[in-house]
């Protein structure tokens, strides 16, 4: 779930700004800021480390989970009368190589990243019913609980490596969409505060580079996946838990902190209920359909859904690109340490996508004597460079997939790292721009679904990938031709006569 509809849905939850500001002032400076790093230390260790694939494979294989399915099997061969072996591949040096394996683990990874996104919309109704005391005690137990189970999962349960992996990732958005709350304790730095809690989310994917640190170093697998259980158990009577906000009065669990009259009055400042009421069913008179079903929406749909999943490819086949590079094993770990590492830039990284966004807003709204109609075409057009840019990223990730080369897996990484810490607070960016505000949250949630959905077609591209090495070229071909169709949208953003077409039809709609 993106920023924005995190921030949408926490003043659904919290009331009116000047509400907040109230209280917020009312708290001191030092529980303030220990808040802020308490949850934003909690976002980095919980929320997204799914996406740390490559380190948590490594360990997986070498645990030997789901071993079972690469044993040896005897089958009678009728025409030499003997019995045959089948054993697994080695590379050069003893590597095993089982194709089954790394399918199984694959399935894992590929559910595990659509629980991630497909529930998004779900926790926004469930923390406006239940509150967000009965959310969070949810979500620590959710968390709690996959932990636990990846804890326990060695060779012999290896069955337990798909519940650990649905509940962690099941709980992460909620966690995330909870701990943006901590941004109204700063109106004055909400955004920045936002967007450093989206690099945390960013940079959580290198937290199983530092356990698999451990992990090479002799610490048991057992012990080193607790240690989220320990933290976890620590986060729960920790500052940022549901109980200390609810002593300092500042975050409620019940009706009075939702949206009510005399809220509603407040944020209109002085206008009659009854003006904000017909002013607000006006807006509304557009059909959400005219939005959900027009051109411009169902491109960056599809933009964003091809970004998002080209990214869940590349942390789920890096490991087969680094086998088809090298043969030496401790190379092939090295590369997933890079990406895990390169990671923790997300908290830095993931500010400047939407500066620049902003950035490019604020030139063109400068222009004056303009018609409303030219000055949107505007405003449009200053979204290309920053979209164009991001697709770049992924063009450069995918040229470099081409070459089985230790030089083009390092400039991938760092083409990823920043395509990932850039395209969602644009992509966001822009339905903020392009459609009416009154269809924002949902179509933030629609487009969220539908590339949680997406993504599912992760696993039958890696295997196609992992089937044999003359597959490579037709998946990296076929993921080309995916790509060039994404980048009809940012091209489109300077075609002028088809954006005019599509805000005429937007306005006569």
């Amino acid at each position: 779930m993106s920023d924005d509809v995190m921030f949408h849905a926490t003043n659904k939850l919290l009331g009116s700004e000047i509400a907040l500001k109230s209280t917020g002032a009312s708290m001191r400076q030092i529980t303030r800021q220990f808040i802020l790093w308490y949850g934003l230390f909690e976002t980095f260790v919980f929320t997204g480390n799914i996406f740390g694939w490559t380190a948590l494979h490594y360990m997986l294989r070498q645990e030997g989970i789901y071993e079972h399915v690469c044993e040896p099997q005897f089958h009678n061969d009728t025409s030499l009368n003997a019995n045959v072996t089948n054993v697994p591949s080695y590379n050069l040096k003893g590597y095993r190589m089982c194709e089954s394996q790394d399918s199984i683990l694959n399935l894992a990874y590929t559910i595990g990243s659509f629980c991630m996104g497909s529930t998004s919309f779900v926790w926004g109704f469930l923390l406006d019913k239940w509150g967000l005391r009965n959310v969070r005690l949810i979500i620590n137990g959710l968390i709690t609980s996959g932990c636990i189970l990846l804890s326990l999962t060695i060779k012999e349960t290896s069955f337990l490596l798909f519940p650990s992996l649905i509940l962690m990732c099941v709980a992460g958005v909620p966690l995330r969409l909870a701990n943006m709350q901590i941004a109204d304790l700063f109106p004055e730095q909400r955004s920045t505060v936002i967007t450093l809690y989206s690099g945390a989310f960013s940079a959580s994917a290198s937290v199983f580079v530092f356990i698999k640190y451990g992990f090479d170093a002799g610490l048991p697998w057992e012990w080193a996946c607790f240690l989220l259980v320990v933290l976890r158990k620590e986060k729960e009577v920790s500052s940022v838990a549901p109980c200390v906000w609810g002593t300092y009065t500042y975050i409620g669990d019940e009706p009075p902190y939702h949206r009510t009259t005399t809220i509603e009055k407040k944020e209109v400042k002085g206008k009659s209920m009854q003006a904000a009421t017909s002013e607000k069913e006006k807006r509304e008179e557009i059909p959400l359909r005219r939005s959900l079903l027009s051109v411009s929406f169902l491109l960056h749909q599809y933009w964003f859904c091809w970004i998002l999943l080209y990214t869940i490819i590349y942390v789920g086949t890096l490991h087969l690109w680094a086998e088809r590079t090298t043969t030496d094993r401790s190379e092939d770990a090295f590369f997933s340490e890079i990406y895990g590492i390169f990671q923790i830039s997300g908290i830095f990284l993931a500010p400047i996508g939407g500066i620049f966004m902003d950035w490019s807003i604020r030139r063109v709204s400068k222009s004056e004597n303009l018609d409303p109609s030219d000055h949107m075409l505007k405003v449009l057009r200053s979204c290309f460079w920053p979209m164009f840019l991001t697709t770049l990223l992924e063009v450069v990730a995918q040229v470099c997939k081409f070459f089985n080369l230790r030089s083009a897996i390092y400039v991938s990484i760092v083409s990823v790292t920043l395509l990932r810490a850039f395209f969602i607070s644009i992509g966001t960016a822009y339905l903020r721009i392009r459609f009416p505000a009154e269809h924002f949250n949902r179509l933030l949630g629609i487009m969220s679904t539908c590339s949680a959905m997406f993504c599912l077609f992760q696993f039958p591209l890696f295997l196609w990938e992992s089937s044999s090495r003359q597959n490579v070229l037709y998946v990296n071909i076929f993921d080309s031709v995916c790509l060039a169709i994404a980048m009809i949208q940012p091209l489109l953003l300077v075609a002028t006569p088809i954006q005019r077409y599509f805000l005429k039809e937007k306005s006569s709609s």
